[in-house]
């Protein structure tokens, strides 16, 4: 169903339904000025969503939601899957502004339909202002020739995660890895072959992890896989396949000859007492101990449980 009225108000489209209806008014049980004092509190995008979901719940009751938006390349979730779902998808002077499921056990009403869509009306603008923030960060936080994340998003995400995984006493892992003899590569075929090579890295981490991971190029050729919920042993393997598909990348230079290339990856563990600099620098001690192992492989690093390393944080700006 198209839910539609003048060129600047939101358009909802009912994705299971075919017949047309008007735009709905916001229901009597919503009470306005409350609601957007709440959704307008924030520019965060999944802030945005609780809120938003916060009091659609309030309304009907729904057990489980799913925010996706193909374009952001952004999916978020709260509550608990159910058996019957409403999706709308929503648009703002054109803009596509993503796909909303709602989810319970039993059906939705033509009631609860009406009570939903006056708030995802009143809710728009909000959800378009949290949505061009979204992406003003998603540019602050990406690296320009991988499309990774770059040391700005580690240091934000990563954050967010350790504290998370002590939290909910949950493993965190990361991964540490460069190229080996990448300096080798640049200075025999050139600059844009080394920065294929890197991009084909790149392409090689988004292929082995989780779409729940985050893959960083700290600079250089230099890179970190972050791994939430992951204890050691399953970092380790993760780090093999990473090992094993760079060993499979066949370059061809302009000069016709083959790029070969290897990665060595250290391996560490959050371990209580540690904070996300002596998570990255126990696995940047494992690379370099791979370097002087021979190189193309992977360790884990030593344990500190008590967290008591002295050293410099990596930071934005390294």
């Amino acid at each position: 169903m198209n839910l539609t009225s003048q060129a600047d108000t939101p358009r909802l489209t009912l994705v299971s339904s075919v017949e047309p209806s008007l735009l709905r008014q916001p229901s009597e049980d919503i009470e306005p000025t409350r609601f957007l004092q709440a959704i307008t509190a924030s520019l965060d995008l999944e802030q945005v969503l609780n809120t938003l979901n916060d009091f659609l719940h309030d309304l009907v009751g729904h057990s489980g939601w799913e925010y996706q938006h193909a374009d952001a390349a952004c999916r978020l979730e709260g509550g608990n899957p159910d058996r019957h779902r409403l999706e709308y998808a929503l648009t703002l002077n054109g803009q596509e502004m993503g796909a909303l499921k709602l989810m319970r056990g039993r059906r939705f009403s033509e009631t609860d339909q009406a009570r939903i869509e006056g708030l995802l009306g009143l809710a728009a603008p909000a959800l378009h202002n949290a949505l061009r923030f979204y992406a003003l960060t998603q540019q602050l936080e990406r690296d320009p020739l991988t499309g990774l994340g770059n040391r700005r998003a580690l240091t934000l995400q990563g954050g967010q995660w350790l504290a998370d995984s002590i939290r909910h006493k949950q493993p965190l892992s990361m991964l540490v890895m460069d190229l080996d003899r990448f300096k080798a590569v640049n200075d025999t075929y050139g600059h844009p072959v080394g920065d294929r090579l890197l991009c084909s890295l790149a392409d090689s981490l988004r292929a082995v992890t989780r779409t729940a991971d985050l893959c960083v190029r700290m600079g250089g050729d230099e890179f970190v896989v972050l791994l939430p919920g992951t204890g050691l042993a399953d970092a380790l393997e993760c780090a093999e396949r990473i090992r094993q598909a760079v060993a499979k990348l066949a370059l061809i230079a302009t000069s016709g000859d083959p790029v070969k290339t290897s990665v060595s990856i250290g391996v560490a563990t959050h371990r209580p007492g540690m904070d996300l600099d002596h998570l990255y620098h126990q696995a940047d001690d494992a690379l370099y101990a791979a370097k002087r192992a021979g190189c193309n492989r992977v360790l884990a690093g030593a344990s500190h449980a008590d967290g008591e390393r002295k050293s410099e944080p990596f930071g934005m700006y390294g």
